[in-house]
């Protein structure tokens, strides 16, 4: 931006290796100079940053969202402070309402036309970046003007919904101000040459149901249909891509290999749990939590495959999916496995008489992301924090994750409003 259209706020936390950093202001003095300069009571406004900087740290690990979080909360703060005019502790419906109100049409000054660090170093101090913005432009074509897409909004929700909780957890807000706020105060504005639902890409949930019931049914007529109800299954419950089944080269032209020794059993707080590390989409590993009910789908496949045990063994290397060479199946395998039992669901749906869902299940034979989708929103519709979700699917941070809860929650309203009577 210009000159002319001076930032009249600051950022207010560093990145997730210097927040640390931060418990104190000896490494900030412009941070101490602009916290001090706020037409707030300075104990209020110091506790607002100590009680955003302990939220923040508690992120710091998971940088994805660590970046999300902090970039959400020190917008906020910096639209308390001094749009509002008033302290964290204060916050309610109200002013949450009008916060979302102000990013859809943001003064030009709190906006910058490419992404700018927050801090800059000066030797052993760590200064203001004097180009950062709170909101950014970030395509290429400089003469655009701000919109904030209904994508980034749910993002924005989300961040500030955790960030809510840990305040009433804290016992520094009674309640948490977004639990009042309309829906319509959070949607972007309408867009008038788009106007259509994004699409869903999961299977309903009657769909998985009937999918899961006829690898079950074929699986106990013939073994063979055993390894299709295993892909299936760990694929939606784990929130795996098919490149994550099957062996993938690494570094110096090794290979990976999905072996058992994947699966790890560990223990929280005197609770076991089991844990799946998976190598997955850049060359990361995550770890997801497998459900209790999967173990018995794991079990069982094991059994079928003829191992000693009912579950793996620390340092056990043999292949998740064995080939009949005795080395792994690869991803072209995996994927016909897949439409495979898409193609015997839709023949069972059309002897069922379902013509239309079986058309439907052939469309979509060949995606196997729908496993994925259909995990995750089911997880995220039965109340698990979407936080926890995107890390286990791999997501930098939660907005694609997002996007899929709004999916989910796009079909079930078509699907109740077909329900009402004319």
């Amino acid at each position: 931006m210009t000159a002319k259209t001076k930032f009249p706020g600051f950022p207010l936390f560093d990145t997730a290796d210097r927040i640390h950093e931060q418990s104190d202001f000896e490494l900030y003095p412009d941070l101490k100079s602009a916290l001090s300069a706020l037409s707030l009571p300075a104990e209020e406004v110091t506790e607002d940053f100590r009680i955003a900087h302990r939220f923040l740290v508690k992120y710091s690990d998971v940088s994805g969202t660590f970046n999300r979080f902090r970039g959400e909360v020190q917008r906020f703060l910096n639209y308390t402070w001094l749009i509002a005019r008033r302290s964290l502790a204060q916050a309610d419906s109200e002013l949450v309402s009008s916060y979302f109100a102000f990013m859809k049409t943001p003064p030009v000054a709190w906006i910058s036309r490419g992404i700018y660090p927050a801090f800059i170093s000066d030797g052993d101090l760590r200064r203001q970046n004097p180009q950062w913005r709170p909101m950014a432009l970030r395509g290429k074509n400089t003469k655009a003007p701000y919109s904030v897409t209904q994508a980034s909004l749910n993002a924005s929700r989300t961040a500030l919904q955790t960030f809510f909780k840990y305040l009433v957890t804290q016992d520094y807000l009674l309640r948490n101000p977004l639990l009042d706020v309309r829906k319509r105060d959070r949607s972007a504005k309408p867009n008038l040459t788009l106007d259509r639902d994004a699409e869903v890409r999961r299977l309903t949930d009657w769909q998985w149901s009937y999918l899961l019931e006829t690898l079950t049914k074929l699986a106990s007529e013939d073994t063979k249909f055993e390894r299709q109800l295993f892909i299936i299954v760990t694929m939606k419950s784990l929130f795996l891509r098919v490149s994550e089944l099957a062996p993938r080269p690494v570094d110096r032209g090794q290979v990976r290999t999905p072996s058992f020794g994947d699966f790890r059993r560990t223990v929280v707080d005197g609770e076991p749990y089991w844990i799946y590390s998976v190598f997955g989409k850049g060359d990361k590993t995550r770890q997801v939590t497998l459900p209790d009910a999967y173990l018995n789908y794991l079990k069982r496949w094991r059994g079928h495959l003829g191992l000693s045990s009912p579950l793996p063994v620390p340092g056990e290397s043999s292949p998740i999916l064995p080939s009949k060479k005795g080395d792994a199946i690869g991803k072209r395998q995996v994927q016909r496995l897949y439409e495979q039992a898409m193609v015997a669901t839709a023949e069972r749906m059309e002897r069922d008489g379902y013509f239309d869902e079986a058309k439907q299940m052939l469309a979509i034979r060949s995606e196997t992301h729908y496993l994925r989708h259909t995990g995750a929103s089911q997880a995220i519709e039965a109340g698990a924090d979407i936080r926890h979700i995107s890390e286990e699917l791999g997501h930098a941070n939660a907005t694609f994750t997002e996007s899929v809860y709004v999916n989910a929650e796009q079909a079930r309203r078509r699907s109740e409003g077909r329900r009402r009577l004319v």
